[in-house]
């Protein structure tokens, strides 16, 4: 007994795939993924603002803290928001930035 070829097993599984099914998928995860990392390294950022001078303020570098806690935010955000995106679907990440989108201008982040 042999092994089956990919365009055997898709014969037998009914799937079809063209190359422009590929380009698809790549191009709908790479959108994903840099929509994703945008959108997290901004919320990243603004969670780090509001809380990262939260310990410093008896010293008087609260403002120090805030712009610490804004740029390790946005890095540590934007780095998991391109490894997330690049997971799902363009159709399942952009929901999920409008909302985050949303609560940021509304002021519901705390």
């Amino acid at each position: 007994m042999r092994e089956l070829t990919i365009d055997e097993t898709f014969a037998i599984s009914g799937a079809t795939t063209t190359p422009n099914d590929i380009a698809f998928f790549i191009g709908d995860h790479l959108a994903s993924a840099i929509l994703g990392g945008v959108a997290a390294a901004v919320g990243g950022g603004v969670i780090g603002f509001l809380h990262g001078g939260d310990a410093m303020g008896i010293f008087g570098l609260g403002f120090i803290g805030q712009i610490a806690g804004a740029i390790g935010g946005a890095i540590i955000g934007g780095v998991g928001g391109v490894i997330a995106g690049s997971l799902v679907s363009l159709s399942y990440s952009l929901p999920l930035v409008n909302l985050l989108a949303q609560t940021i201008i509304s002021g519901g982040v705390k």
